[in-house]
């Protein structure tokens, strides 16, 4: 049980670590989609701004496994 424990609160902490990464490179990305009228570059910039959407997916799951 407290290895369970241990297990999840490592992967609570590595979650938050996660998605404070991911709030930056969504924050990068917001930037470049204003500055940017390059076609090429606007869908770069949602590609990229939808594989964040699916990080935070993915952070909120391992989120909630650490808390149970």
């Amino acid at each position: 049980n407290q290895k369970l424990e241990a297990l999840g609160r490592l992967t609570g902490g590595i979650a938050h670590d996660f998605n404070n990464l991911l709030q930056t490179i969504s924050t990068g990305l917001q930037l470049i989609e204003l500055k940017s009228t390059d076609p090429v570059v606007k869908r770069a910039v949602e590609s990229s701004q939808r594989a964040v959407g699916n990080g935070a997916s993915l952070s909120r799951q391992l989120m909630t496994f650490g808390r149970v």
